[in-house]
């Protein structure tokens, strides 16, 4: 699947909230490594995921400027070579 489209539900906010708490500990390393993981694995479908990658989305670029997802009008997540 090269893109999800994210449906929020109500619990989402607090999960979401956890991923970024996680992937902020991380050191830069470990976020690239980390990308590396996510683009092999790719788009699954699954909703947890979606709310992994906005986390992680918004840790990126908190840290880098930059992400190699993109996230268009807060509901279609992709990454950027495949989008």
């Amino acid at each position: 699947m090269l893109r999800q489209i994210y449906t929020s539900r109500d619990s989402d906010k607090e999960i979401i909230l956890d991923y970024i708490q996680y992937f902020r500990k991380m050191t830069d390393s470990e976020l690239l490594e980390e990308s590396e993981k996510k683009k092999k694995l790719g788009i699954v479908g699954v909703h947890r995921q979606a709310l992994n990658l906005i986390a992680f989305n918004i840790v990126m670029k908190e840290r880098f400027g930059d992400s190699p997802l993109v996230i268009e009008n807060n509901c279609i997540i992709g990454f950027k070579e495949e989008a």
